[in-house]
């Protein structure tokens, strides 16, 4: 089955907080979300500490942030593990890199997003 807008909801995780869970079965290997993402650049003194958790940091002063903290798309509610179910691949595509089954929650592994180490959180920090 090909992804849609109605492949993904948003529940409360077991890891914490709201997370991102499949509606449908997604094989391995299918593209999922549109690829299009639009961030806008913030300097991290200009986001309130609420919603920093949010934001993907790029250096000591700036951070990619959602485009309107009010709307957030789903994407910026994936969990982190370090055997995730999605990646993005160097063409900016994310796919399941394994079948995914309905109810299972999307993970990826925010170590992908390539952070500098010194402001990653310890929980995803590579062992």
């Amino acid at each position: 089955m090909q992804w849609t807008e109605f492949s993904f909801i948003l529940q409360p995780s077991k890891l914490g907080g709201v997370g991102v869970f499949a509606t449908h079965a997604i094989p391995s290997g299918t593209r999922v979300f549109s690829g299009n993402f639009s961030p806008r650049k913030m300097k991290i003194t200009e986001v309130p500490e609420a919603f920093k958790k949010f934001c993907v940091y790029i250096n000591e002063s700036e951070c990619l942030c959602p485009e309107r903290f009010d709307r957030m798309e789903i994407g910026w509610y994936l969990n982190h593990s370090h055997e995730p179910n999605i990646r993005k691949l160097a063409d900016s595509h994310v796919v399941a890199v394994r079948d995914i089954k309905p109810g299972d929650e999307i993970l990826m592994d925010y170590n992908d997003l390539h952070e500098p180490d010194n402001m990653k959180e310890d929980y995803y920090k590579k062992p």
